[in-house]
C-alpha cells in the first residue's frame, strides 16, 4: 500500500503491560499468563496511514490487550512484509491494500484478512493541471498520467478508464514516485497525476482540480487498508487473534472520542504535525467492529461471499490477471476473508455491555 509520511523509525518493539483486562481471562488459552518469559512472542507490522492504528500503537493497546510479547514492526513496502508472513517471522500485516492482498493470496502466502482499517474515499484521486484542457477522462486520451506502478493507483485509473469505456493503452504512464511528481507539475512537466495525499493536496493546491477520486469507484473498485494474519498463526492462536481485534478496536473508539490526542498520537508516530494528521484522516472512512460485520465489510461467516471487501479482493485479482500479474484469479475468494473474530469480540461486547 502506499506510504503516506516518509519520517519514520524503521522498528519498535514493545512489551505488554502486567495487567489484562476481564475480557482477556475469556479468550486466553495461548502461552502462560503468569509469567512474562512463558508468554508468546507476537510481531504485528504495519505501514504508516493517518489512521486509528496509529493512536493503538501510540496508546499501547496491542500490548494492553495480547497475552504476549508484542512487537511492532515497520515495514516500508508491501512485498517485504507479505515475504515475511509467508516465511512465518510476521503474524499480523496491517496497512495492506486490496491489490497487493490479492496478489499475495495468488501467489499461495497463507493469510486469513481479519479487519478491514479504512477504505479510501478523497485520500487518493486524479488531479490535473487547470488549463490542460482536460475535462473529463475522454480527455485523457492521447495524454500522459503520473502515477506509481505497483501502487493502488493504476488499478484505479484502468478501472475509471474502462468505466467510462476508454482504452486502457489509449493513456501514457509515467512512473514517477510521489515528490518526483509534485517537482515535475511544479516545473510543468506533468499536467496529471493519480496520486494520494499529501502529494494530491500538494499538486491540487498549486493551479490543479481533482478529476476523480478513489471513491467514485468504490462499487467497481474499493480500495481498502486490511489487517491480515497468518493463517497458520491463526490456527493455532485463534484468542491471541481476538485480542488483536480488540485492539484495533479500542484504537476506533478512542479516535473518536479523543479526536485531539488522537491528531496528536498520529503525528507523532507518522512524523508530521497533527494539522496534517487531521487533514490526510478526512480522506479516509473508518470502521467500527460492528461496521465490520456489514456487508460493506467483512460481512458475517455467512454473508462474507457477498461482502465489499470480499468483492474488491476479487476486482484487484482480476486487474491483477488482465495486466499480466499474477497467472489466475483465486477461486473463492471468500474464503481468504474470516469475519469470525470479529464476530466473537462483537458477541462477547454484546454480552458483557462493553
Amino acid at each position: 500500500m502506499r506510504v503516506f509520511m516518509r519520517t519514520k523509525k524503521s522498528w519498535r518493539s514493545l512489551m505488554m503491560g502486567a495487567f489484562a483486562l476481564p475480557f482477556l481471562v475469556g479468550l486466553a488459552g495461548c502461552g502462560s499468563t503468569t509469567a512474562a518469559t512463558q508468554e508468546p512472542t507476537v510481531t504485528i507490522g504495519y505501514e504508516n496511514a493517518p489512521d486509528p492504528e496509529s493512536v493503538a500503537i501510540e496508546q499501547n493497546f496491542f500490548q494492553k490487550y495480547m497475552h504476549a510479547h508484542v512487537v511492532l514492526k515497520y515495514f516500508s513496502s508491501g512485498p517485504e512484509a507479505l515475504t515475511s508472513l509467508a516465511s512465518g517471522s510476521l503474524d499480523f500485516m496491517t496497512t495492506l491494500g486490496n491489490p497487493p492482498t490479492a496478489s499475495a493470496i495468488a501467489r499461495g502466502v497463507p493469510l486469513k484478512v481479519i479487519w478491514a482499517m479504512e477504505r479510501y474515499t478523497t485520500a487518493e484521486g486524479l488531479v490535473v493541471k487547470n488549463g490542460s484542457h482536460i475535462r473529463s477522462l475522454k480527455d485523457l486520451e492521447g495524454k500522459t498520467v503520473a502515477l506509481v506502478q505497483g501502487s493502488t493507483s493504476p488499478f484505479e485509473l484502468d478501472t475509471a478508464l474502462e468505466m467510462h469505456h476508454i482504452p486502457v493503452s489509449s493513456v501514457h504512464i509515467d512512473n514517477m514516485a510521489p515528490p518526483n511528481m509534485v517537482a515535475a507539475w511544479k516545473t510543468n512537466q506533468i499536467e496529471a497525476a493519480y496520486v494520494w495525499v499529501p502529494f494530491l493536496n500538494e499538486m491540487q493546491q498549486d493551479h490543479g482540480h481533482i478529476l476523480i477520486y478513489d471513491q467514485n469507484q468504490v462499487n467497481q473498485a474499493p480500495i481498502f487498508n486490511l489487517a491480515v494474519v497468518n493463517s497458520h498463526f491463526a490456527s493455532k492462536h485463534p484468542q491471541l487473534v481476538d485480542q488483536f481485534i480488540q485492539a484495533e478496536e479500542a484504537g476506533v473508539k478512542f479516535f473518536y472520542a479523543h479526536p485531539h490526542q488522537s491528531f496528536q498520537d498520529i503525528g507523532k508516530l507518522n512524523g508530521i504535525s497533527a494539522a496534517d494528521a487531521k487533514t490526510q484522516a478526512q480522506g479516509l472512512h473508518f470502521t467500527t467492529l460492528s461496521q465490520e460485520l456489514s456487508l460493506r465489510r467483512l460481512g458475517t461467516p455467512s454473508t462474507v461471499a457477498d461482502s465489499l471487501v470480499t468483492k474488491s479482493l476479487t476486482s484487484a485479482a482480476t486487474w491483477l490477471k488482465q495486466t499480466g500479474q499474477i497467472s489466475a484469479v483465486p477461486a473463492n475468494m471468500s474464503q481468504y476473508v474470516d469475519p469470525s473474530f470479529c464476530q466473537t469480540v462483537y458477541n462477547h461486547s454484546l454480552k458483557t455491555g462493553s
